[in-house]
């Protein structure tokens, strides 16, 4: 939750002024007739369940009235009889009445009132009022966040802000999640965001990021944010412009999240435990061929020369094998505890949390643990000096199969029951699982359980903070912080898959420990000067990162059963051994102005200088300014005959330079690696060689960012939100340049290239309706993004990318979209009676039609033409909360529109690696034969005829979706103030339904992690999930 105007202090002071005024008015009351019963009761801040000191309660049409005490509590006197109305009222809150009727006991929960209250928001090393903010700023408090079943706090703000986009990259338990913030704009820094978890920025980096090309593939890259339990987030700011972020320099280029767990509050003690608990399907599965038509399609593709004798399908029993549902593990439960104990006296605040939380993998053999540990503490020693701690401690487990990214033997589950052929059994008559002599692919039901992973990762972080008041107005603080995580990863192939048989067993142990280290001063200034103030922040900083690996791999073990028990028993002239250790530091200066003329009009100007260990000699220290103005229009006396409409009208303009640093280590210094083995006076001598050649000018990649807001509330705020508009500019773009063979190196790293990202951001809020009994509130986010490549510093285009077999997918090129899907033109079918004439290549009826762009008869590398990008032209969600009483519906629909995705399963279909391969039903059971000559799909008679065209206008699909991504309702129960303060259960239903063209698992899934170009592996399948949960406050 955002940190209001209202902290706590001037609440309790707001509280002693309401109950000095109610004792006023009861001193000079009339008695309002004959009393002969009590009615009391409790009231709650809706925000945090917690009691209310100071609430007015007065009989409605008279002055009869008292106040709540310091727990909330209140007790009336009311006469018997006739239509009493109570009416609950406080600064900051929404007023309420309750009808007494026959009740003696009426307990009260009482809203904010956000036209009220100005929140405060976080932003780097500080906090701003909302009104007096120039940068763009999108926030969540913890009562906005979405509801059901979150992984990783990413999902918390999912489609709720305009211009952040994200997207998951694995569906698996606990799969990786990728953020964009307005657009990308690097091919070799990577385009995630900083994290920064109370104050601590965070690396992106793991310790440990794949378990092994044998396993399948690496494994999806997690956020920083994946560590932290949901339940203990209090708010989420994310820093979008360059006037917001850049104060952290040379790493706030793809915007910044800042992340404020929960804190104490003075009071009594209060205990929250929430717990939930569902199933998981699978939403959307696969229609593949199944055993009888596999029969009949293959074999009449090969009566018509599409493969040999050999090739055919022997004689079909009616039994087969479905093997998506064999791997697949139906109602998969999930589950999740969180218990948290809060409160505080006058000098000291604290929080604590526990937390567990289980997923079941919706593939057999997979999961995902999470247990965790939280303290929050804030202690004010003396009127001048105070100190804190934010420590977090967690442990997770993974249990993983091997995913999608490899092919044949390598391949994943998925991807080998996708092409597995449906005819045969799981297993032979002797018990053994069953393997085609005609498909270089495991059985699924084997590589499920014969390929076995597990992951475990011990995490801590935090900070400790001393603050102390200098002067009045003037306070020094200082913050040193931590992130420790070891993680290891195991996994073994037993000699039940292709693999394992072959090498008599793999086992494999990765370990890796990575480090972050922060220690910042900051010195603070505010000074408040008539109708204008004034604020000011200085800092220093340092932050050091340490990341260490070593790997270890055996083969040819004697048994399975040793499994990865001990690695010293298998074969050792086969054992792999390899370790790493990597390190970086940032030393940064920094600075920030605040200066607000008479209310109306708002400066901030800022500058960060950061000097990085991972560039040049010549470039250690980039400088990043920014400048930003607001004007609130709403304040001007020529406005005052709008003001019954428009209740806030602000105007922003900002610009501002950051930096990516994101490159990895040692990039601009010669490096050295394994050279070949010599033979030396008859003994062999391991060698090195150079590896990379140095650039001593290698530095950052410079984003430059303009934006114009405007933030506006209509009707006292009934309606209220953002309008943004802004332009990136990226220079100095990383890119291997190629050099002169003469060197001994074929290219060099170098700053050269240029990109821009622009586009709109649009929010609203809508009240539509705010009766005491019914409320319904609408939310709106809207985004475009457009981006291009503006310079490539004299390349004429880059042809880059691959998807298993498939290479060249994509093309880099000045004026067009980064990394756009670049292939051929489908234009239909060749049918009987075309003119073949018209080109050269050997096609006959059946086969793909592809556009002759050039025209010389012949379809080849040169007709490859732009095919889309993977950038949508609009991304968009809709949120409605309905709320009549105790019962609360809440509804979430998102989709994007124009976004492109490459289909592997479809590049599979209509270039199979061989005839026997399962596929997609629908277009071999709708392929063209002289019967039925669509002009859709092709006869799969000739696959490979015209050479292998995969990338293609019909491998490259529209991926463009509606999506009805969350339902929850809940029903909140009187309580009664004394065993517990509030109770609710709840329901809540996710990823309900989709609609789509897209023909694959799932339209919005991002397997590649690459938000330059999306392709879809169909590595893990998307759940839908049904959860009913109980939130209890005591």
């Amino acid at each position: 939750m955002k940190n209001k105007i209202y902290l706590m202090p001037r609440k309790y002071l707001l509280g002693i002024m309401s109950m000095l005024c109610t004792f006023g008015i009861l001193l000079g009351q009339r008695a309002y007739g004959f009393q002969d019963r009590t009615v009391s009761g409790t009231v709650i801040s809706g925000t945090d369940q917690l009691g209310l000191p100071g609430v007015n309660v007065l009989l409605k049409g008279s002055q009869t009235g008292t106040i709540t005490d310091i727990d909330g509590n209140y007790s009336l006197s009311v006469p018997e009889g006739g239509n009493i109305v109570l009416v609950f009222s406080m600064i900051g809150f929404e007023k309420q009445e309750a009808t007494v009727g026959n009740n003696n006991h009426i307990n009260i929960t009482l809203s904010e009132d956000i036209s009220a209250l100005d929140e405060v928001v976080v932003v780097g090393y500080g906090t701003v009022k909302k009104s007096d903010l120039t940068g763009s700023v999108a926030a969540l408090k913890k009562e906005d966040f979405n509801p059901g079943v979150i992984t990783s706090a990413e999902q918390l703000i999912a489609g709720k802000m305009p211009g952040v986009q994200v997207v998951q990259n694995s569906a698996e338990p606990g799969g990786g999640i990728s953020v964009n913030i307005r657009g990308v704009g690097s091919v070799n820094s990577g385009n995630s965001p900083l994290y920064v978890i109370d104050g601590l920025p965070f690396s992106n980096s793991s310790a440990v990021t794949g378990v092994g090309d044998r396993f399948g593939a690496p494994r999806t890259q997690r956020s920083p944010l994946s560590s932290i339990n949901p339940a203990d987030i209090e708010s989420i700011e994310v820093l979008k412009d360059a006037s917001a972020t850049a104060i952290y320099g040379a790493r706030g280029a793809n915007g910044v999240i800042l992340v404020t767990t929960k804190n104490g509050r003075k009071g009594k003690m209060s205990i929250n435990y929430d717990a939930y608990a569902g199933v998981q399907n699978v939403a959307n599965k696969i229609e593949l061929l199944s055993g009888r038509e596999y029969y009949e399609v293959i074999n009449a593709i090969i009566d018509e020369g599409g493969g040999s004798e050999q090739d055919r399908v022997e004689d079909f029993n009616g039994t087969g094998t479905d093997w998506l549902g064999e791997v697949y593990q139906p109602n998969a439960g999930i589950q999740s505890h969180n218990l948290s104990m809060s409160g505080g006296n006058e000098s000291t605040n604290y929080m604590v949390s526990l937390n567990y939380f289980d997923q079941k993998g919706l593939i057999i053999n997979s999961g995902f643990k999470r247990y965790g540990i939280r303290l929050n503490l804030d202690h004010k020693a003396s009127e001048r000096f105070k100190m804190g701690l934010n420590m977090s401690s967690n442990y997770s487990r993974d249990e993983f199969t091997p995913g999608g990214f490899q092919l044949n033997e390598h391949a994943g589950v998925v991807f080998a029951a996708m092409h597995m052929d449906p005819t045969l059994p799981i297993r032979n008559d002797n018990g053994d699982y069953v393997i085609s002599s005609h498909i270089n692919i495991d059985n699924p039901v084997a590589l499920a359980n014969g390929k076995r992973g597990i992951g475990n990762t011990y995490r801590t972080f935090g900070t400790i903070y001393g603050e102390y008041k200098i002067l009045p107005g003037l306070s020094a603080k200082l913050n040193i912080g931590g992130d420790v995580s070891n993680q290891v990863r195991e996994f073994y192939i037993d000699r039940s898959t292709l693999d394992g048989n072959a090498a008599g067993g793999i086992a494999s142990q990765l370990q890796g420990t990575s480090s972050n280290y922060l220690v910042e001063g900051l010195l603070n200034y505010t000074k408040d000067i008539g109708q204008d103030s004034f604020s000011a922040v200085v800092g220093v900083t340092t932050q050091k990162f340490i990341v260490s690996r070593f790997s270890a791999e055996g083969r040819g073990f004697p048994s399975d059963a040793t499994e990865t028990y001990n690695l010293g028993l298998g074969n050792p002239s086969l054992n792999v051994v390899s370790s790493s250790k990597v390190d970086n530091t940032l030393l940064s200066y920094l600075a920030r102005a605040n200066y607000s003329l008479r209310n109306k009009y708002l400066l901030t100007a800022s500058i960060r200088a950061d000097g990085s260990s991972r560039f040049g000699q010549n470039n250690k220290f980039g400088y990043f300014p920014s400048f930003a103005f607001g004007w609130k229009v709403n304040q001007e006396e020529f406005f005052k005959p709008l003001e019954p409409l428009f209740s806030t009208l602000k105007f922003r303009a900002s610009w501002g330079r950051t930096g990516n640093q994101e490159i990895g280590n040692y990039r601009s210094i010669s490096t050295f690696g394994n050279g070949p083995v010599v033979v030396y006076d008859d003994q062999q001598y391991t060698t090195t060689q150079p590896a990379r050649i140095a650039n001593p000018d290698l530095k950052w990649e410079t984003t430059e960012q303009v934006n114009f807001g405007l933030d506006y509330g209509l009707w006292d705020d009934r309606l209220y939100g953002s309008l943004d508009w802004y332009v990136k500019n990226t220079s100095d773009m990383l890119l291997s340049l190629p050099i002169p063979r003469s060197s001994g190196f074929t290219s060099q790293l170098t700053n050269i290239g240029g990109i821009q990202n622009s586009g709109w951001e649009f929010g609203l809020t809508s009240r539509n309706i705010t009766k005491q009994r019914f409320s319904w509130v609408t939310n709106i986010a809207l985004t475009t993004v457009k981006n291009k490549v503006t310079d490539l510093g004299g390349i004429n285009r880059i042809i880059t990318g691959s998807a298993g077999a498939t290479s060249q997918i994509a093309i880099i090129e000045e004026g067009l979209p980064l990394e756009s899907f670049y292939g051929y033109e489908v234009l239909g079918i060749w049918q009987e009676g075309d003119d073949y004439g018209a080109t050269e290549d050997p096609v006959q009826p059946g086969d793909i039609k592809y556009k002759d762009v050039n025209g010389d008869g012949v379809v080849n590398a040169d007709d490859r033409v732009v095919l889309g990008n993977s950038f949508p032209d609009l991304i968009w969600s809709i949120g409605n909360t309905f709320k009549h009483k105790s019962l609360e519906l809440y509804v979430f629909l998102e989709g994007v529109q124009g976004a492109k995705m490459l289909n592997n399963g479809l590049i599979d279909t209509y270039f199979p690696a061989g005839v026997r391969r399962n596929r997609y039903a629908e277009p071999l059971l709708n392929r063209w034969t002289p019967e039925n000559p669509t002009n859709e799909f092709p006869s799969f008679v000739r696959t490979s005829a015209q050479g292998e065209k995969r990338v293609n206008s019909k491998t490259v699909e529209d991926a463009s979706y509606l999506r009805l991504s969350t339902v929850r309702l809940s029903y909140s129960l009187p309580f009664n103030g004394k065993t517990f303060r509030s109770m609710q259960f709840y329901i809540t239903g996710q990823n309900l339904f989709t609609i789509t063209d897209y023909s694959g698992m799932d339209p919005a899934i991002n397997p590649n992690g690459s938000a330059n170009f999306r392709i879809d592996w169909n590595a893990y399948p998307v759940a839908r999930t049904f959860t009913g949960g109980i939130s209890l406050t005591f």
